[in-house]
């Protein structure tokens, strides 16, 4: 009878909430940025020394230059950008996991002008550094076919994107996820592939009308994954109730939420004063948290210290800046001299207004969700945008525990 009873309290506390099977565990993470996937602010002398102002992201990079020398390019960039003792370092700063983005390109370009290179292999190599050195990792299919918001980030910047009106798209999507899979599940690698995620940021905010094809192909991704490691879904930057008894307990489990929170992509928001702007990071702090208890476990995939746009190309390539005005539409807050580049003139002032950026986006994401990924682990001159400048720097610590607890409330 009492074992009866047990039984009966454990399932109603699953019922609960999402059942996990790593419960309890607190993911600290960085994304490994603008290296499976070029972004021309993360490595702008690759774009820089293309010559070409019209190349921007990885489709014009293989459309605007001769195939043949821009592979010679991306092969040497994934053979030097990153390298073993990178994720040395990240294991030495105290953190846990790495989000690795990878582009549809890396599998087969489709007949469209990207770059295949030697992608794929480079993605097998560095989750084997990772299992070595016992990093666990996601994997995360950052560019889809057609691409899922027209960003650069997803390998094409366009005005219309393509991804959720075309159902070959979604079915080649589909394929690249069952590769991923059924790779890195392998006993090989010893189960340190915590999670695919299924795609990166679809633009579900500014076209409603793709939510629900979005939702069937989480649906069915999940279906993919979820025998052999967890699934993550992205929240579409909609609201976070927008997917409440969507891929839940009792009829999935091991599903988590990464939702991306930057300060810096409207001109409303490079406005704000700092107290604002930390006053709007503390108040994801509830919502994450009753998220997380009731629904998926909330996760921050995407942010960063930086309160300013003034990163060289963070807008795209040869767009200017809200924060100095020189992006058109914008009205100027200051100067940008002195708010990027590599930290070496910061003021201890400015350091710690970013150490603020640090303690209070921390405090939300760990005590309101279940973790995050910094984006990201580094680049060529954004040290804002850079883990492992912030730490070189002393902006944060190399104990990821040390740091304001409660600063939120």
């Amino acid at each position: 009878m009492l074992v009866k009873l047990l039984c009966l309290a454990l399932l109603s506390i699953a019922a609960a909430g999402p059942l996990q099977r790593r419960h309890g565990e607190q993911i600290r993470g960085v994304n490994i940025g603008g290296f499976l996937v070029l972004e021309a602010w993360i490595t702008p002398s690759i774009f820089d020394n293309t010559g070409n102002p019209d190349i921007v992201d990885e489709w014009t990079f293989g459309e605007y230059q001769d195939s043949d020398q821009a592979e010679a390019v991306i092969n040497s960039h994934l053979d030097t950008f990153y390298t073993y003792s990178d994720f040395q370092d990240i294991k030495n700063a105290g953190l846990t996991h790495v989000r690795i983005p990878i582009g549809f390109w890396a599998f087969e370009t489709l007949d469209t002008p990207y770059i295949k290179g030697n992608r794929y292999a480079k993605l097998q190599e560095v989750v084997g550094w990772c299992r070595d050195i016992g990093l666990k990792v996601w994997i995360d299919l950052h560019g889809a076919p057609g691409s899922q918001n027209g960003q650069d980030n997803s390998g094409h910047l366009m005005d219309y994107f393509l991804w959720p009106t075309d159902q070959s798209n979604i079915e080649k999507s589909y394929y690249y996820i069952q590769i991923l899979t059924d790779e890195f599940t392998k006993p090989e690698y010893g189960g340190i592939v915590d999670a695919i995620e299924l795609m990166n940021e679809p633009q579900v905010a500014a076209r409603p009308s793709m939510y629900d094809t979005v939702k069937t192909y989480f649906q069915n991704g999940y279906n993919i994954v979820s025998p052999k490691t967890a699934t993550a879904i992205a929240g579409g930057f909609i609201e976070l109730d927008s997917w409440n008894d969507f891929l839940t307990y009792p009829g999935a489990e091991n599903v988590y939420m990464d939702t991306h929170k930057y300060q810096i992509f409207s001109n409303q928001q490079i406005h704000q004063t700092d107290q604002q702007r930390l006053d709007s990071i503390c108040a994801f702090k509830q919502t994450f948290a009753e998220h997380t208890a009731n629904q998926h476990w909330v996760i921050c995939g995407e942010w960063t210290l930086a309160f300013t746009d003034c990163a060289k190309y963070i807008n795209g390539r040869g767009n200017g800046s809200r924060y100095d005005g020189s992006q058109p539409g914008s009205t100027a807050v200051g100067s940008c001299e002195g708010k990027s580049g590599n930290g070496d003139n910061w003021s201890e002032d400015y350091k710690n207004r970013l150490r603020y950026m640090w303690y209070t986006q921390i405090d939300t994401f760990e005590n309101g969700g279940r973790g995050y990924f910094f984006w990201t682990w580094k680049n060529e001159d954004a040290a804002d945008w850079s883990y492992k400048r912030l730490l070189e720097l002393g902006v944060i610590s190399y104990d990821p525990n040390d740091y304001q607890h409660g600063i939120c409330g």
